[in-house]
């Protein structure tokens, strides 16, 4: 507030009329330019000015509305809205607006229940397109809608009108944003209708039970319409964060009294009321500059600074810390000097004539614009990723680094993890390759190789066997799909891993290992109908988690072809109808293992028999706790060999072997310097390395001709392909190894498989080559008179029809009529030599169609060969 400074002795600042030129002069300094036709007044700050003199206020509205307040503030109101700076948008006065119609309703006395209703229908009319556009909905539809649809527009229209007309109601009377209203009159409840009734009896002249009458409370109307407008003003000048007004709304309201009449003046009232509201209103948006040419309030407080370079920086002091939002006066004497400067304002005025206001700019439009496309993409990706995520709900991670679960190579899911993803991954591209050339919107069927195909992270075990007999199936469904049958039937074949040692291929049951509800098998069976699932190959290893495994997909109607799957518990007790196998047991096996021992000439030259023995001692390699494969191959060797030479077991314990390789190879060349005995490896394939290097590097292992005879059952996968690497790292051992039907050479099979992965074939590759075929031939047939066949329709056909003299590239395949397994498996024991020569020392079993199984080997066929029960 502007006060004339004192004179003299005299302390206190008085009042001078003078003081209004000052504030006139600095209303023009807020106008860029004069008013158009529109009424508009182009701004450089919104703001109002306050002439008592000049303020419009009509006979006719003061009679409907008894007070001159209310015209008052309703004019400031207009001018805050008509000096709306350019570019600034418009101004809504929401609060404001309901509390003025309020006032000004024009309505019939009635009960307050009425008068409720009433109030309610005003403000509908009025403003319920603030909270929608139902009416104009509404219009759009009669204009558009066909006359047909009348009716039904009507029944339609007619419900939602009136719940929208409810729901208003409720907004505007329990809607949080105008509870004010009744907490400022002292009115309980949350009601806003109840507080309008109250609001408008206040307003006007009432008597009160035959008294006197009682005058209208023109202070609480004022109050209202004040805080309501501040309430409104205080939006405005914080939009949205991402409103392109945003940056030109960086000023506050001014509201100009250049002449603060006396008390009782409605100048002087209107400031009185904002200085009693704006403390209510968190950072009041408002300037007031009021010049005081008639008397001062006794509220306004001096500025403490004395001169006037320090009193600006004291008036500065205040409006900072009111920004700040700390508490300051309402109101404040700013003194003015009676005496003209030397001419320094009057130049600074001249030379800068024009206060510029801040230009639109591009990037007002662009943040909100850049923003909503930033959050658009976002939603869209969060959407995407949401409903295809980046591992899918057949691939899975688990806690020793592998993924496990099922792919087809085109899902995103890569199995190809740990120490053999480089063995593993350019398979997924084939199986992506050629499964993309399957019309899936024909018919097709699909097989599952299910297998360990990965490592954990701390492993150190040789590559899985899985992986070649992967390379094997891969040629088999490229080949088999290139047929043109005129009944064939698509193969599409699908991966499923199922983590080292089969952890994750099974849940519950006989898996004992899994402590995850990751079950391989179960999604192989929740893909079955979507991905016309038949059968499934594969296994390669014999244990409870596997055999379990074979439990839940049989359960499921889903047969089993196991591939280098060979103890005897996969094919007695718990074994499901469903489960078959193209490998013989281990009791087939360890026979002939234990006839190769006690008859071998190649054998008995690095060897001595036992005291009182035909045959040479046995250091038993096995992994106890391996019941289904080691342990009992271990147990029947032993039972199969007794009484031909004495055995000593060394127990090898899979899953800590890395701690106990060097004891246990210093055991066995102990026991090998002792008994001038042979090792046989009843062990799995992924530990062998393991044990042979410190078998190499033990100095006990020394016996005739400095050589050390292993005869394994499972022997490590690239010793076989790569044969020169025994005598690169293991020249002080000579491998012996079981094996079935080994390809041709120079047959198509071996130079396919040569051409397609650049490796050479062995047992284990035309293992998986067989499956597929077999399974392929199957299904071919049952699709002749069933071309909607199920998994269960291939289980019967192998049990009641079953493959007959299949000539394999693994040897000649019978199952079915009661057999799991081949009867009289083709079988073999071979040796690489110092030379890296792969040499056949024993051959027993079907190896011809044409001919009788071989029932004797070794020279002049006069060695029994092992029979199958």
């Amino acid at each position: 507030m502007f006060v004339r400074e004192a004179v003299g002795d005299a302390s206190v600042p008085e009042a001078d009329p003078d003081l209004a030129d000052l504030l006139t002069f600095y209303r023009q300094r807020l106008l860029r330019s004069a008013a158009g036709e529109s009424g508009h007044i182009p701004s450089l700050v919104p703001h109002a000015i306050v002439d008592e003199a000049r303020l419009p206020v009509p006979p006719e509205e003061c009679a409907t509305t008894g007070s001159a307040h209310v015209m008052l503030l309703r004019h400031v109101a207009r001018q805050f809205r008509s000096t709306m700076p350019d570019g600034a948008g418009k101004l809504r006065r929401t609060e404001f607006d309901i509390c003025l119609s309020v006032l000004q309703a024009d309505l019939p006395p009635e009960d307050a229940d009425e008068e409720q209703r009433a109030i309610r229908d005003v403000l509908y009319g009025k403003y319920a397109w603030t909270f929608g556009w139902g009416s104009e909905a509404g219009a759009v539809g009669e204009a558009i809608a066909p006359k047909g649809w009348a009716a039904v527009a009507k029944v339609v229209g007619a419900p939602v009108a009136w719940l929208w007309r409810r729901w208003y109601g409720f907004r505007i009377n329990r809607g949080r944003r105008m509870q004010w209203v009744g907490r400022l009159l002292g009115e309980p409840g949350r009601s806003f209708l109840n507080a309008a009734v109250v609001l408008r009896e206040r307003s006007r002249d009432r008597v009160a039970d035959g008294a006197a009458t009682v005058p209208r409370d023109e202070a609480v109307v004022r109050q209202v319409l004040l805080t309501a407008l501040l309430h409104d003003l205080a939006a405005a000048s914080r939009p949205a964060l991402l409103s392109p007004r945003r940056p030109r709304r960086s000023w506050p309201f001014v509201l100009l009294l250049p002449a603060l009449g006396s008390e009782g003046s409605l100048s002087r009232k209107l400031l009185d009321t904002f200085v009693a509201v704006e403390r209510d209103v968190p950072s009041c948006p408002v300037l007031v500059l009021a010049a005081a040419t008639t008397d001062i309030p006794s509220y306004a407080a001096e500025v403490p600074q004395q001169g006037t370079r320090a009193r600006a920086q004291g008036i500065g002091a205040v409006f900072a810390a009111a920004a700040a939002g700390r508490q300051v006066e309402g109101a404040y004497l700013v003194p003015v000097s009676r005496h003209a400067d030397d001419g320094a304002a009057a130049d600074w005025v001249a030379v800068h004539r024009k206060v510029r206001s801040r230009p639109n700019r591009w990037r007002d439009w662009a943040r909100p614009v850049v923003a909503a496309l930033v959050a658009t993409v976002v939603a869209t990706t969060g959407a995407f990723v949401a409903a295809r995520p980046t591992t899918p709900d057949s691939c899975t991670p688990v806690a020793t680094g592998e993924m496990v679960g099922l792919t087809d190579g085109t899902d995103g899911c890569e199995l190809a993890t740990g120490l053999y993803a480089s063995e593993l991954k350019p398979l997924e591209e084939v199986l992506r390759r050629q499964n993309q050339e399957v019309d899936r919107h024909g018919p097709y069927r699909t097989l599952v190789f299910f297998a360990p195909l990965s490592v954990g992270s701390q492993s150190r075990r040789a590559v899985p066997t899985g992986i070649q007999m992967l390379r094997g199936a891969l040629l088999a469904q490229k080949q088999v799909n290139s047929l043109r049958l005129k009944s064939q039937v698509p193969v599409r074949l699908l991966i499923a891993n199922a983590g080292e040692y089969f952890t994750y291929g099974s849940h519950q049951g006989l898996n004992k290992t899994n402590p995850t509800s990751v079950d391989v098998a179960g999604m192989i069976v929740s893909r079955a109908r979507r991905d016309n699932i038949s059968a499934v190959i594969g296994l390669t290893q014999s244990r409870p988690e596997s055999l379990q495994a074979a439990i839940e997909l049989g359960e499921s109607g889903i047969p089993v072809l196991g591939t280098g799957v060979s103890g005897q518990p996969m094919v007695e007790g718990d074994s499901p109808v469903s489960y078959f196998q193209i490998s013989p047991p281990d009791a087939y096996i360890a026979r002939g293992m234990a006839s190769f021992a006690l008859h071998s000439p190649r054998l008995r030259a690095v060897t001595k028999p036992s005291a009182g023995r035909p045959g040479p001692p046995a250091i038993v390699v096995f992994d106890p706790s391996d019941r289904y494969f080691s342990a009992d191959l271990a147990h029947r060797f032993e039972a199969a060999y007794r009484g031909m030479g004495d055995t000593h077991e060394v127990p090898y314990t899979e899953s800590i072997r890395g701690d106990q390789s060097p004891e246990v190879a210093a055991n066995v060349c102990t026991l090998v310097r002792k008994t001038d005995g042979f090792v046989l490896f009843a062990s799995r394939s992924g530990v062998m390395h393991d044990l042979f290097h410190y078998l190499q590097g033990d100095r006990e292992c020394r016996t005739r001709k400095g050589r050390v005879a292993v005869l394994a059952e499972s022997p490590a996968p690239d010793l076989i392909l790569n044969r020169h690497l025994m005598a690169q790292k293991y020249s002080a051992l000579t491998l012996f190894y079981n094996q079935f039907s080994s390809p041709d050479p120079s047959g198509s099979f071996a130079g396919s498989l040569k051409k397609a992965f650049d490796k050479n074939p062995d047992a284990d590759a035309a293992a998986g080559y067989d499956a597929v075929n077999i399974l392929f031939g199957a299904m071919d047939d049952i699709y002749d008179t069933d071309p909607e066949f199920t998994p269960s329709a291939v289980v019967t056909y192998l049990q009641k029809y079953g493959v007959r003299d299949y000539v394999g590239e693994s040897g000649i395949i019978s199952l079915g009529n009661g057999r799991k397994f081949p009867p009289n498996k083709e079988f073999h024991v071979r040796e690489i030599t110092p030379q890296s020569v792969i040499r056949t020392d024993l051959t027993c079993g079907a190896v011809s169609v044409s001919m009788a199984p071989v029932t004797h080997w070794g020279p002049d066929g006069q060695f029994p060969c092992p029979s199958d029960d």
